[in-house]
């Protein structure tokens, strides 16, 4: 047990994601309370949808303005010192404040209060996978975003990151200490994983398009036209956005509700995520948790989630005929289908559980920041004496 009490901050869609680290970590301290983020005048409907229009005119692109209106150091200081403020006006002053993220920081002129970080992503891996969310105005918004993102990260007691891709990218790109990293996975929208019966035979093949150029959308689509002429009883069930238009054998729902997802999650032989770049998804730990295995890239946290041809597939090389042979392979062969659920499902329960997550969070709060964190294992064989709070 962790004799401190906790405040969790973050923006509120963070804050709900990781609801079940929460209620893990209350089970291991003293107290966790939350503290979201209040809304901004832009984070209303319409001031947003006006404020993105006016930054898609300006730079052709409607996935890059999505990510500009409040990226900014102006906006991040701001956001910052009114959320400083909003802890001060607490009734009891907590020990340890976690924050999700880094898209402000919890406390930014005063420093009375210890904070450590949960992060999935920095700006500069945003930047190499060329993706929106790691676009600027100009150069000089970048620095600047940049500068606020460093000192982030330079005044957090700790980070824990899900993947040894952030953490890597933490000691070269932010020249953060590694002794200030840990490496601590995470988990899927459950508590307890699944324990109940998973059957295969479907030939159904389920896709995430939420975001669907970032996922991978166009190169699942392509490859699989060639799975159904192998295949051609073949079914892609494509959740999270509406196509233009229908295409043979794709069942298109769009958003669909939690328990929705879990029937088509059991009614699946196999999961498609070939992102380009995909940071650590919740998606794939969820198909995993009912024992769905999933065919995923080698980008970001990806690979550390699957474990190639042992509870899954995973992709070097991001092309339709690659991905189409992948699928039809797996298809094609229910045993193997099964072994790899199995094994899925054990990873899930051993490794990939909000349980496991805390347990190594409150170790290193607990005993302090481990100095033995290598790249290939987030275990805490090594760690200082000294208390983080």
């Amino acid at each position: 047990m962790l004799q401190a009490n906790i405040l969790a901050t973050g923006e509120a869609p963070y804050i709900a994601r990781h609801n079940f680290l929460f209620q893990a970590l209350a089970s291991r301290c003293n107290q966790v309370q939350i503290l979201q983020r209040e809304n901004e005048w832009y984070d209303a409907k319409i001031p947003r949808l006006l404020l993105k229009y006016v930054y898609a005119l300006r730079v052709f692109s409607k996935s890059k303005a999505d990510t500009l209106y409040e990226k900014n150091k102006r906006e991040f200081i701001a956001k910052s010192r009114r959320f400083e403020q909003a802890i001060k006006q607490l009734e009891y002053k907590p020990d340890l404040v976690f924050h999700l993220l880094n898209t402000f920081s919890p406390l930014w002129d005063q420093q009375d209060i210890p904070y450590v970080l949960l992060l999935d992503y920095t700006m500069r891996l945003s930047e190499k996978s060329e993706i929106p969310w790691g676009y600027f105005l100009n150069r000089t918004q970048r620095e600047e975003w940049l500068e606020c993102e460093q000192q982030l990260f330079e005044k957090a007691k700790h980070l824990f990151v899900q993947s040894h891709v952030v953490r890597r990218s933490l000691i070269e790109d932010y020249q953060i200490p590694s002794d200030r990293i840990t490496v601590v996975g995470g988990a899927g929208d459950f508590l307890e994983p699944y324990q109940g019966k998973k059957t295969f035979g479907s030939q159904q093949i389920l896709f995430n398009g939420s975001d669907f150029q970032r996922k991978g959308g166009d190169l699942v689509l392509a490859a699989f036209e060639q799975v159904r002429q192998v295949l051609p009883d073949a079914k892609l069930v494509l959740v999270g956005r509406k196509l233009l238009k229908q295409r043979a054998g794709v069942e298109n729902p769009g958003d669909i509700s939690r328990e929705q997802l879990k029937q088509l999650f059991l009614a699946s032989d196999i999961v498609a995520a070939p992102a380009p770049c995909d940071p650590f998804p919740r998606f794939i730990m969820e198909a995993m948790n009912y024992g769905v295995p999933c065919i995923v890239s080698d980008r970001d946290g990806m690979p550390e989630i699957v474990d190639h041809q042992h509870n899954g597939i995973v992709l070097d090389q991001l092309t339709p005929d690659a991905l189409a042979a992948a699928m039809i392979d797996l298809l094609s062969h229910p045993a193997r289908l099964e072994s790899m659920s199995q094994a899925a499902r054990h990873k899930i329960r051993t490794q990939l559980n909000w349980d496991a997550v805390a347990d190594t969070i409150v170790q290193v709060l607990s005993a302090g920041t481990n100095e033995g964190n290598s790249d290939e294992s987030s275990d805490l064989e090594s760690k200082r004496a000294s208390s983080l709070y």
